[in-house]
Order: C-alpha cells, then structure tokens, then sequence
C-alpha cells in the first residue's frame, strides 16, 4: 500500500464521519453544514491519485452533485414524507458511488460498487418499505434483474481474470484484462450495458426513476448510470475482441438513442418522460465509445466526458425539479400541470436553462457536447458510410430531444 492510499483513505474516512453526524442531526443548520464540510473534503481525492481525465470528471462531477442533492433532500423528505429516514440512503447511495469512481484498485472497485447496489435496491425501494407506494418494490427487483446481476456476472468474471496481488496493488487503468475472446468481451460490455440501461437491458430503468423518490431519481439517472459508461472505458484498457465491441455498442447504442427519444415524447409521467431520456442519451454516449474503440481517436472520449457531465447536470437538475412539482402539485401527469411559472418562477427558470442545454443551445454546456459529437464525426464523415449514417442518427436524436424537453417545460409555462 503507498502512501497516497493512507492519505486517500484518511480524507473518506473523514468526509464519511462528517456527512453521517450531519445525517444524525435533526435537519436545520448543522446539518448542511456538516454536509457542505463532508462531501467538499472528497475533493480532496483528487490530490492524491493519479486518475483518468474521465474519471476526474466524474467524480468531482459527482461530488457536486451529492452536496446539491443531499442539500434539496433535507426539505424534500420532510415535505413529502414528513421524516427524515430518506437522507441516510441518499447519503449512502452518494458515498458509495463516490468511493466507487474514486475507486484505485479492482477489488476496492468490486467492493464499492456492489455497495452503491445495494444501496440502490432499497432507495428505489424506499416507497414500498414505508408503505407510501408499494408497486416500487416490484421497479426495484427489475432493477435487481436487469441492472445488479448482469452488471455484477462482469465484474465477477474481471475479478477471476485478475491474479490476487494484482487485484490490490495494480491501479485499475494498469490492468490489461485478456477478453481477446469474442464471447468475453460480449459478456463484459453486457454487463455494463445493464447499468448504462442500454437497449435491450435497459427495462429496469424507467420503473426505478419514477417509482423512486426525487432525489434517488436524480442520482440514478445523472450519476448512476453513468457508472456503466465509466465500465465501458475500464475495458478500453483491455484486450478486446475490437469488431466485437465495437458491433455491439454501435448497433445497440444507436437503436437506444432513438428508441429511448421516441418513448420521451409518448410519456404523460414527467419523471417517465426524463426517464426515457436518460436511455436515449446513454445510447448516444455509447456511439462514441464505440468508435473510440474502433479508432482510438481522443476526440472520441473528449465527447463522452463532455457529454456525460452536460448529461449529468440537466438530468440531476430536472429530477430534482420534477420532485418539485410533485411535492407542490401532488400530480406528474403533463396534461394536468403548467403555470407553475407564476408559483416559483426560480425554479421554471432554472428548469428552463436545463432544457436549453438539452437543446444544446449556448451557451449552455449542452451546446459544447453537441459540437464535439458533431466534430468528431465530420472528422471521418468521407471514410465510410456508417459515420454518415451515425451522424444522421444523432441529429433524429437531437430533433427528437428538443420536441420531448419543449412537452417537459410546458409543465412550467
């Protein structure tokens, strides 16, 4: 173990202890914060590894995005729930995941990561095992089913790949797993397809966002699944049957984008609608992964961080604002909502910079990610047909996207 480990661990164990006595706390000031304190000493990890760009990107992104959420769930437990049981598993679900991308070594990825499952399980769960909703126990053993056990037979088969001193000493991107095999690398991105919730594994996913509370939901679908596409780069470092993953993730990836762009639009539940919509985003993220794979282009990944981070933060955001509406109206169904605009004009503007960025409109990040999607495709566009045809897709995809956010919004306006 170096030394960097000691100090890597000293700064979670601290960040944890600081959150939990905030969770202990009955609400008001200290408990905010106590988790102001605990979730910006994770950043604090940053120092000590030596990470991917990817995998900076991910983690601060989601460290942020745990202080928000954690922050919103205080009011929003009370509101909905009258208790504040949630905090403890939004909390849980947070550092586990944290620990996950902040994960160095296999074995401690494995452990974190089946954690943050767990953890998972009971928060979609959570309506049922108060009584407020029970059908969510039935979205969380879909979650069960289709997302941890494809998900975990991967990271099973990593782990029986990899020599026992490897699997603690050996930092996870210097491992080269040999998935040289076709029938390997099928089974490998399958796993992580499941969590990315790409088509066909992706039935779990729109039960669990709308069956579970708000800020579960935003978890899910901003961080969560993310941790699939965060699999996908893992395996980048590996020994991969090439046409194979690239095959399954082009062809996958892109009936995702649009599959998913065209159940948003059909969706009366709003957080059905953005459940949708995180299937199709995750297709499209996919797509470039995939030609990563194939070309070992870094415009490729530049396009997958730029694209899950914009991803993450609208999605994390919308979430949270249909947990909002829910609370202020006691209704999800689009046809019944609107003029929210006059109720809380802050939060239908922020709603509304959210769905700017799903347009892509500048200057929101949104627009960044759809110019390196663009650009890296036009790059290639007179090699081959497919990379014309993938272009045609992605911009359905967008058009597609802008009519299922304009339905979202008029929940506000």
């Amino acid at each position: 173990m170096e030394m960097s480990d000691i100090y890597r661990y000293i700064v979670s164990m601290v960040s944890i202890s600081i959150i939990l006595i905030g969770d202990l706390k009955a609400g008001g000031r200290s408990t905010r914060i106590s988790k102001i304190f605990g979730f910006l000493i994770f950043i604090l990890l940053y120092y000590f590894t030596n990470y991917s760009l990817f995998q900076i990107t991910l983690l601060l992104t989601t460290i942020i995005i745990s202080l928000i959420i954690s922050l919103y769930t205080v009011n929003y437990s009370e509101l909905k729930y009258g208790t504040n049981s949630l905090q403890l598993l939004v909390d849980g679900l947070a550092i586990s995941i944290i620990m996950t991308l902040g994960s160095r070594y296999l074995l401690e990825f494995i452990m974190f990561w089946l954690s943050s499952e767990i953890i998972g399980f009971l928060a979609i769960a959570y309506d049922a095992l108060v009584g407020v909703n029970m059908p969510a126990m039935n979205a969380s053993i879909k979650y069960l089913i289709f997302s941890m056990i494809p998900t975990d037979i991967t990271l099973f088969m990593l782990l029986a790949l990899t020599n026992f001193e490897n699997m603690l000493t050996m930092p996870i991107t210097g491992l080269s797993f040999d998935l040289s095999p076709s029938i390997l690398t099928v089974i490998a991105f399958l796993g992580f397809m499941a969590k990315a919730a790409i088509v066909p594994l992706h039935f779990w996913l729109p039960d669990a966002h709308s069956m579970a509370p708000s800020p579960i939901s935003a978890f899910l679908s901003g961080i969560m699944v993310k941790m699939g596409i965060y699999g996908f780069t893992i395996l980048t470092y590996s020994k991969l049957n090439i046409d194979s993953a690239f095959s399954m993730l082009l062809i996958f990836g892109l009936f995702t984008a649009i599959y998913g762009a065209l159940q948003a639009i059909y969706q009366r539940d709003i957080k059905r609608l953005l459940a949708y919509s995180t299937i199709s985003h995750t297709g499209t993220i996919a797509i470039f992964i995939a030609f990563y794979i194939k070309l070992l282009d870094p415009v490729f990944i530049y396009a997958v961080i730029v694209y899950s981070l914009a991803h993450a933060l609208y999605k994390a955001a919308l979430f949270s604002d249909s947990g909002f509406i829910e609370v202020l109206t006691h209704d999800r169904n689009i046809d019944n909502l609107g003029y929210i605009y006059r109720i809380a004009p802050i939060e239908s503007l922020s709603a509304m910079i959210s769905i700017l960025s799903i347009f892509g409109m500048p200057p929101a990040i949104g627009f960044l990610a759809k110019i390196l999607a663009f650009s890296s495709l036009l790059h290639y566009i007179a090699k081959d047909w497919i990379y014309l045809f993938t272009l045609t897709i992605i911009s359905i995809e967008i058009s597609l996207s802008i009519i299922y956010s304009t339905k979202y919004l008029s929940a506000h306006i």
